[in-house]
């Protein structure tokens, strides 16, 4: 008979929740400059609800998120243990755009070639030491290598073959659910870790040079005068500042294992894995492949329900006290 998993066998005593936690110390006094540079107060703390950035869940679609997670053997950078940011080193961005040259040469301009050496052969009278010469000299110093370097990164990224040395990915931040702490990386090495009430979440507007103004989000901690914070606004492409309080709410959410786990694609796989998400979902009859089982078209179709449906809910859930609503610490 196999064991049925609850909330303590699989958090840390160290984790958030929303219902029972312990008295935060009162935020320091910042000065003009800091708060300027900060824009001014944090977005309240809150009992996250359920609302979700839809800009932020549209790419990759569950189709996407599917086929990745089979070509990475189900090896994921979010799940139910903690969500972790990371990017290609500068080496690595070279080759990634380096093997998309070479596919566009392979797809677009090899069919090109051939029809222009067919119509030089039948129109243009090439003869056979023309045509043999083309077809050496791009081939060769073309096709041939473009066709290497796109095949490699597709068997490398399929495991048929190693991944080159320098594809290193750089750690910028993990976000812990089971242990309830944040962690930012500065050259792959541990910058600093803290519980996550420890930080503040800032709304940061700057105007362009058109006046535009342009928004930032930013996780900053509280107690500490760390000159690297934890960009928040990666998770999104969208400007809109609801869209980013919405991207606050659910990392807020996903934070608290008194709740369930935001309802977004990238974490349907992890949802029976995690007691408070399972047993949530096991209450609410919620289908196990509600977003797995969408095409594209319905996807699509779902997110402009939820886009609709969210447009008249708070971006964020009831605010709590960080500083006096808890347990004395």
């Amino acid at each position: 008979m196999n064991k049925i998993e609850t909330p303590q066998d699989r958090y840390q005593d160290s984790v958030w929740n929303s219902q029972h936690y312990s008295n935060q110390q009162p935020r320091p006094e910042q000065g003009v400059l800091i708060k300027l540079l900060q824009g001014g107060d944090p977005l309240p703390w809150s009992r996250a609800n359920e609302t979700v950035p839809v800009s932020m869940i549209e790419e990759p679609t569950p189709a996407e998120i599917k086929q990745r997670l089979k070509e990475n053997k189900g090896e994921t950078h979010w799940d139910e243990n903690q969500y972790s940011a990371g990017s290609l080193n500068k080496w690595g961005l070279i080759y990634f755009y380096l093997t998309a040259f070479s596919k566009a040469i392979c797809t677009m301009l090899l069919p090109v070639f051939i029809i222009v050496l067919l119509s030089s052969i039948f129109f243009d009278d090439w003869s056979f030491t023309d045509v043999v010469g083309a077809i050496y000299i791009y081939g060769v110093y073309v096709f041939l290598p473009s066709g290497l370097i796109w095949g490699y990164f597709e068997a490398s990224g399929r495991g048929y073959l190693p991944l080159p040395w320098f594809m290193k990915a750089v750690k910028h931040f993990t976000f812990s659910r089971s242990t309830g702490r944040v962690i930012r990386y500065k050259n792959n090495k541990e910058l600093y870790s803290h519980p996550f009430p420890e930080f503040d979440c800032y709304l940061v507007s700057s105007p362009s040079h058109q006046g535009i103004l342009s928004y930032q989000l930013h996780l900053v901690h509280r107690y500490h005068r760390y000159s690297d914070s934890i960009p928040l606004h990666t998770f999104s492409s969208s400007q809109q500042p609801e869209e980013l309080e919405r991207i606050w709410n659910l990392i807020q959410r996903y934070m608290d294992t008194s709740q369930p786990m935001p309802d977004v694609p990238e974490l349907e796989p992890a949802r029976a894995k995690d007691p408070t998400t399972a047993a949530w979902d096991a209450k609410n009859n919620r289908k196990p492949d509600y977003w797995f089982s969408m095409d594209d078209d319905e996807f699509e179709e779902a997110l402009l329900e939820l886009q609709a449906e969210q447009r008249y809910l708070p971006n964020q859930g009831p605010e709590i006290d960080l500083f006096n609503g808890g347990t004395q610490a």
